[in-house]
């Protein structure tokens, strides 16, 4: 019972963490996007002029619902940011246990 315990504690941990810290993330480019906008001139986030490597990327090929980390369907940017987060988590979760299921699955049958 102590390890369920521990497994549920820790999820509920990491949906807390994931929908109010993803609050709290940077609006500012990350390194390889502040060097990728070497060369240009930048204002309120948009390219205003200059060149550099960043001016060729066009917007998101697949975009989604999770693009820019936010949901793309809701107009309330923060419950967006909470959201993205948490879905992020399970659906992380969600795959790793799928996949792990399988490896040991895998496993039984060899014993057998």
């Amino acid at each position: 019972m102590k390890t369920k315990r521990f497994w549920i504690t820790g999820i509920v941990v990491t949906l807390v963490l994931a929908g109010f810290v993803s609050l709290f993330a940077s609006a500012s480019p990350d390194g390889l996007e502040s060097v990728l906008l070497t060369g240009c001139d930048t204002a309120d986030g948009e390219i205003t002029g200059g060149t550099c490597v960043l001016q060729a990327a066009g917007e998101h090929e697949i975009g989604g619902a999770f693009a820019d980390y936010g949901m793309s369907f809701l107009d309330n940017e923060i419950l967006g940011a909470s959201l993205a987060g948490i879905l992020g988590v399970l659906l992380t979760l969600a795959v790793a246990t799928g996949f792990f299921w399988l490896l040991a699955r895998g496993k039984k049958s060899e014993r057998a």
